[in-house]
């Protein structure tokens, strides 16, 4: 390293300016004592700069690389796959929602969501994907809840419940929920445990990174992702998918 190369090259000038110094043999016990206290003080400056290299190391990592700027203008391909459906099947316009049942933004955003679908009932199918956050506990476990009350066909009921009382998931609640839903609860538990739908709500996850979703809600109207989502900006955006219809 050059800064190996700058400490051996300050170690040889300091001994030569002690040997310079020394007037007598008598004084070559002095030299080695002096040379010894310079080999400890660069070992001291040595583990120093080790220090701070480390700090820098350990403070590069709160600066994370900028994400990438959105393309609202790009239009995807989205497959529905196994995800859950809301209106009919064969409208023109599908609104695809990347969602956390733990998100309080999520959780707002879904009386929007039933008045788009009542504005156009006939027009737009909404198509929701997991995309459960690390930091929220439960989320993930609610979404294996919703796919197993989907399993007798109460798929967007207990989807309301479980936003309904997002606040306060906890592990027990989902068999609750499941009993007020009048569901056969031995099948939904045994559903619920199984783990049969772990790939698929990680298929979801990786479909949304694979589109640049980074949070939730995320949102994408006929594969178009919104900027905002008021009433108003989903019926611009409808709209507009309509008239390209």
């Amino acid at each position: 390293m050059m800064r190996t190369g700058k400490i051996v090259l300050l170690i040889s000038l300091m001994s030569l300016l002690l040997v310079a110094g020394c007037a007598n043999k008598n004084k070559l016990d002095d030299l080695a004592d002096g040379q010894k206290e310079i080999s400890a003080g660069i070992t001291a400056v040595e583990k120093r700069l080790n220090a701070i290299e480390e700090n820098q190391k350990e403070t590069m990592k709160l600066f994370k690389p900028r994400r990438a700027a959105a393309d609202y203008n790009r239009v995807y391909k989205i497959p529905v796959g196994s995800s859950a459906v809301k209106g009919k099947k064969d409208a023109p316009v599908t609104i695809v929602e990347f969602s956390d049942f733990q998100c309080p933004y999520c959780a707002g955003l879904q009386s929007t969501l039933q008045q788009v679908l009542k504005a156009y009932p006939d027009s737009v199918r909404l198509v929701l994907k997991d995309f459960p956050l690390s930091f929220h506990k439960y989320a993930k476990d609610a979404a294996r809840a919703a796919r197993a009350a989907g399993e007798q066909g109460k798929y967007w009921e207990m989807h309301d419940l479980i936003f309904e009382n997002f606040k306060g998931l906890n592990s027990d609640i989902f068999k609750k929920f499941a009993e007020k839903l009048n569901l056969d609860l031995n099948k939904f538990m045994a559903d619920y445990k199984s783990g049969k739908y772990d790939n698929l709500i990680q298929q979801d996850i990786n479909l949304g990174k694979s589109l640049g979703v980074t949070g939730t809600p995320t949102l994408f109207v006929n594969g178009k992702r919104m900027q905002r989502r008021s009433f108003d900006d989903f019926k611009a955006a409808i709209e507009e998918s309509l008239k390209k219809k």
